[in-house]
């Protein structure tokens, strides 16, 4: 899990979960920008045996807010009130330092973002979590330093959650209308209460691992897997990707991606023109391409790139963890 600053005067764009550690300099500014990182624990997840309750309804309605493109909730995390990122990159919760400080450290490992191995990171357990009906107790969590995100965004960060608080709801993500829909599902994956309905225009077989989403879509006429990420502000393209793909893309300029060590990539930034999801081609959004291969050792999944909050807004989103399912009732003609 990282946060990734993506900066083109006078704009920002931070992209969470995927990308760690870095400040992305358009080629004609010679300054290094603020850059801020979270973390992918890879190497080792901690065991969460936390307990969840919520009130008697079959379904809860979750208010979504935006800072830029970031999608957050409110939060209650161990009497300390403020927002968590939703972010479906990451594989579970990662804390905000600045606010959580006294926790104890219960466990330390190796984090790994885009570049490979970048910091330690510390686990802790949160007592309880509070997220409008749903109530938590005793999650792990990861430790970070988010403070830049907040000095960008001038709102206060608790931190952030992925899918891994919502297994066992079927999941819809309405990002125009401001809403997180959980139901409650059997173990068939079959909603509690069936009076609530959702008719997807397209619907397909997802493929899901440590609580992170991957899901298919077609560029230039090539079927190609990308993560689900709800903590991305931009879409990503891997620099590998088939060249009858890249040359969909229209580029805009090229940048340089500096990491948190000497190491500096070039990336180039763009518009995904030709990208096809079911029969419906969605178009006008933004990506950046660059090397996705230390994401993929990550994720232990070969993904060919990311889709963000470009993808997010074509459509209401919905997920049902048990059938493996994805579907999408898409927005307006006009807005795809």
């Amino acid at each position: 899990m990282s946060v990734f600053n993506f900066h083109k005067l006078p704009h920002s764009i931070i992209l969470t979960s995927a990308l760690a550690g870095f400040c992305f300099t358009p080629a004609s500014q010679p300054e290094h920008l603020l850059f801020t990182y979270n973390y992918y624990q890879n190497e080792k997840l901690l065991d969460n045996k936390s307990t969840i309750s919520f009130t008697d309804f079959d379904s809860i309605d979750i208010p979504l807010k935006r800072a830029g493109r970031l999608i957050m909730v409110e939060a209650n995390v161990d009497g300390e009130i403020g927002n968590l990122i939703f972010d479906t990159g990451a594989t579970g919760i990662v804390l905000n330092k600045t606010y959580f400080r006294d926790h104890l450290s219960i466990d330390n490992h190796t984090s790994k973002g885009i570049t490979g191995s970048l910091d330690n990171a510390d686990g802790v357990i949160i007592d309880h979590l509070i997220i409008s009906d749903l109530s938590f107790k005793g999650i792990s969590a990861n430790m970070a330093n988010l403070g830049h995100i907040e000095n960008r965004r001038g709102i206060k960060i608790l931190g952030l959650f992925g899918f891994s608080l919502l297994r066992g709801f079927e999941i819809i993500i309405d990002v125009n209308n401001g809403k997180l829909l959980l139901h409650k599902t059997n173990k068939k994956g079959d909603r509690i209460n069936s009076k609530y309905i959702f008719k997807p225009d397209y619907m397909q077989k997802i493929r899901i691992s440590q609580n992170i989403v991957f899901l298919k879509g077609i560029m230039g006429g090539k079927s190609l897997w990308f993560c689900l990420d709800s903590g991305a502000e931009t879409n990503v393209i891997s620099g590998y990707a088939p060249k009858e793909v890249l040359k969909t893309i229209t580029i805009n300029r090229k940048s340089n991606l500096n990491g948190t060590g000497s190491q500096i990539n070039q990336v180039l930034f763009g518009i995904m023109n030709d990208f096809i999801f079911g029969n419906t081609r969605l178009s006008n959004m933004e990506t950046i391409i660059t090397n996705l291969d230390h994401l993929n050792e990550a994720y232990d999944v070969h993904i060919n790139g990311i889709l963000g909050y470009n993808f997010l807004v074509k459509g209401i989103i919905c997920i049902n963890f048990e059938k493996n399912q994805l579907g999408i009732c898409f927005a307006k003609a006009a807005d795809l």
